[in-house]
């Protein structure tokens, strides 16, 4: 019979999943199967930016960082041993202080101004001594609220020191040490994450305030226990964008949609890409650390075990696919911050674990190192398992100057990898048409990108069943 031709491809790209059987990603979505060191916008793939180092390392061992916004934004790299050095992001000058004590997880709190762990502790010891010490803080519209136990402890407007009539007890039903506090500017509420716990708080009116012993409404807060079956596994992999709240579970990525709310029990939202976290202990990811700027989020974590922090996902809320990236790095990755530059723009930091700050999204290399980018496509099978004989591979590009990148077909059953194009300088927009010419199962497109920053538009695979028309098999 006449030998007729079908076509799959995508028109435009929309995020990837890992999901070993990428033949059944939905083909309106514009799924791959993989993307490395990428980034999407509008559809159109392109690599990444590099990072630009901006501080030589400020302190040895960094025990931990913290960024601060006020008149100037800083990024704070304390040590093991008690000191703080601070980069101010927006002039770019280190200013080196000294702490009298080791520093604590709560110290990380962005919002109205910055207290050092001295400040704070000086202000009242009897609260932060031993297995009593607060474990997170965050800054509630004027106000610091702080984490000991089950509790909630907030200080007056301004002020630092807790104030003991307005503590709050989590006790719906969990008795669950709260982990993590953070604040939502969206909804004016303030949410808590134990190990096995999600809870919602609505701050009241401080007693403080109360003149004539009668309260109103305002006085009282709501608290509302989201779930008693999530939790938080890394702490410090909160972030808030784009209308949700995203945080690192035992079982993956948990999302609180700050429209719709939160239902217990659903299955993490990073199901399309388990095999990253799926199975993981809750040690090998608790020094997970995250941060969301401008629609991302991006979480640092380690490849293997309980190691180094050397691979950041990156997801972006405004692609189908949601997630966008698997970035890579020529160095580990202690803490994520975000500050604002020179121009009052937001960025995102990487301070690594001997306290150099690298400005992210930035240059064209990796602080020297090259860059390699890659995506591959989802296997274009044509809903059949029968054998197709593939054809012409179409990919719409355009190089934006000098490139070089290649492009492979990869056919599953048999397995191989073929080079069938390869781009070496400036073509401008350029239509790319190579054969494929191979007889199996399935077929995909991967693109590996070693220079320049090419925009990738759309890709498409012709294909026919061996034998007879594609258009007879449904």
């Amino acid at each position: 019979m006449p030998r007729e031709f079908q076509q799959d491809g995508e028109v435009s790209f929309g995020g990837f999943n890992s999901f070993p059987n990428s033949s059944s990603f939905d083909p309106n979505k514009g799924i791959l199967e993989s993307s490395v060191n990428m980034r999407i916008d509008a559809g159109v793939m392109r690599p990444r930016n590099g990072c630009v180092k901006v501080s030589d390392p400020l302190l040895g061992d960094c025990a931990y960082a913290a960024s601060s916004h006020g008149v100037e934004d800083y990024i704070h790299v304390f040590s093991v041993a008690g000191q703080v050095k601070s980069l101010c992001t927006s002039n770019q000058y280190v200013t080196p202080t000294t702490q009298p004590t080791p520093p604590r997880p709560y110290i990380k709190c962005s919002g109205q101004g910055y207290a050092t762990l001295g400040a704070i502790e000086a202000a009242n010891t009897q609260y932060w001594n031993g297995a009593y010490d607060f474990a997170t803080c965050c800054n509630v519209v004027g106000r610091m609220a702080y984490a000991k136990g089950d509790q909630i402890w907030f200080s007056l407007f301004g002020g630092v020191q807790p104030f003991d009539p307005d503590t709050l007890s989590l006790t719906l039903g969990t008795y669950d040490d709260i982990l993590k506090l953070h604040y939502s500017n969206t909804t004016r509420k303030l949410y808590a994450f134990g190990a096995s716990s999600v809870y919602e708080v609505e701050p009241a009116m401080t007693a403080a305030a109360l003149a004539e012993g009668k309260p109103n409404e305002s006085f009282f807060a709501k608290i509302r226990l989201l779930s008693a079956q999530e939790g938080i596994a890394a702490p410090d992999t909160v972030g808030e964008t784009n209308g949700s709240i995203m945080w690192l579970d035992n079982g993956g990525l948990n999302k609180i949609d700050l429209g719709k709310g939160m239902i217990e029990g659903e299955l993490p939202v990073s199901m399309p890409i388990n095999d990253i976290f799926g199975g993981r202990t809750s040690s090998e990811l608790a020094n997970c650390t995250a941060v969301a700027c401008q629609g991302r989020y991006y979480i640092a974590y380690p490849s293997v075990g309980s190691g180094p922090n050397n691979r950041v996902l990156v997801v972006n809320t405004a692609i189908p696919g949601t997630f966008e990236s698997i970035d890579t790095y020529p160095f580990s990755i202690k803490h994520l911050v975000k500050a604002r530059n020179s121009l009052g723009i937001l960025r995102v930091y990487a301070v690594t674990p001997n306290g150099t700050v690298y400005l992210l999204d930035e240059g064209d290399t990796d602080d020297g190192t090259a860059i390699q980018a890659s995506f591959r496509t989802r296997d274009y099978n044509f809903r059949t398992d029968l054998d197709k004989r593939y054809d012409a591979v179409t990919m719409k590009v355009d190089t934006k100057g000098s490139t070089t990148f290649e492009m492979r077909f990869l056919t599953v059953n048999p397995d191989s990898s073929t080079a069938i194009d390869r781009v070496d300088g400036n073509l401008g927009t350029t239509v790319r048409r190579a054969l494929a010419g191979k007889k199996s199962v399935g077929g995909k497109v991967e693109v590996v990108v070693s220079a320049g920053r090419p925009h990738f538009y759309s890709v498409s695979v012709d294909a026919t069943v061996a034998g007879r028309s594609i258009f007879g098999v449904f």
